[in-house]
């Protein structure tokens, strides 16, 4: 396994939530993919007799499938307040209820009715009678606390990829031979979505609550929950993006070449 230490592009990736219980901070590196399935398989068509020969010969297709789960992630506050009230400044929400995802649809990709601000709202703020601001005024005396999502608790998207070559072979002369070559990549066309942290390396629950109308992609209820289960993959708490950001690979793509070999 690599480690990840020092920022490594995320924030919190070295600085525990609570520097007095660093054992809390253990979990997955930020490069971890549990899962990761690669095939290459190549065949040729065996050679045939009888006439048209050219024609039927020097067939073969050569393909990569790669599958492998998403990378990790961790939803931080990113300096909107001071929600557990230590003064560590690197929060976290509380998980209240199952997590789950779909990835089917990478807009509303996790669940944020899962999470919720790490305290107890104030009663006259629960019941509507004060605005909800999503800050640690929000909160009831005493009920503030570091939150209980762990480090890399949860998981980006998956990527899925199938690359396909199928070629021509002939004999031109005796020494000279000639391959004709059509390349798919990404052959489905399927779509791979980034990390929730890209492309500005943070997963911010609390970024519509301060920057309303950005279009971030969290959306503050009204209560202490810290969305209402609308999430966009590019969540951050600074860039106003609203739509999924691609990660690696690309659209399907079909190269088609002639090759010369003497």
């Amino acid at each position: 396994m690599v480690s990840s230490r020092l920022e490594h592009f995320v924030p919190n990736a070295a600085q525990p939530a609570d520097s007095t219980n660093p054992n809390n901070e253990y979990g997955p590196s930020n490069f971890n993919i549990p899962k990761r399935f690669t095939w290459v398989f190549s065949y040729v068509v065996p050679k045939m007799g009888g006439g048209m020969s050219k024609l039927k010969n020097g067939w073969g297709f050569d393909s990569t499938v790669t599958l492998q789960t998403g990378q990790p992630f961790t939803l931080n506050y990113n300096g909107e307040d001071d929600f557990s009230g230590s003064g560590e400044g690197f929060d976290r929400p509380d998980v209240v209820g199952p997590i789950t995802y779909n990835y089917r649809d990478p807009n509303n990709f996790l669940n944020l009715s899962s999470f919720a601000m790490p305290c107890t709202i104030q009663t006259s703020i629960a019941n509507g009678t004060d605005p909800f601001t999503g800050g640690a005024n929000d909160c009831a005396a005493g009920t503030r606390h570091f939150g209980n999502l762990g480090r890399n608790a949860l998981q980006g998207p998956p990527f899925k990829q199938w690359d396909l070559a199928i070629y021509k072979g002939t004999q031109i002369t005796e020494r000279l031979n000639l391959q004709l070559r059509a390349e798919f990549f990404n052959i489905l066309n399927h779509p791979n979505f980034s990390n929730p942290l890209l492309p500005s390396f943070i997963a911010d629950p609390a970024s519509n609550v301060n920057q309303q109308g950005c279009g971030c992609g969290f959306t503050p209820s009204g209560t202490r929950e810290v969305g209402n289960g609308a999430y966009h993959i590019v969540a951050t708490g600074d860039v106003g993006i609203g739509n999924p950001f691609l990660g690696g690979g690309g659209p399907r793509g079909i190269q088609l070449a002639a090759k010369f070999s003497f």
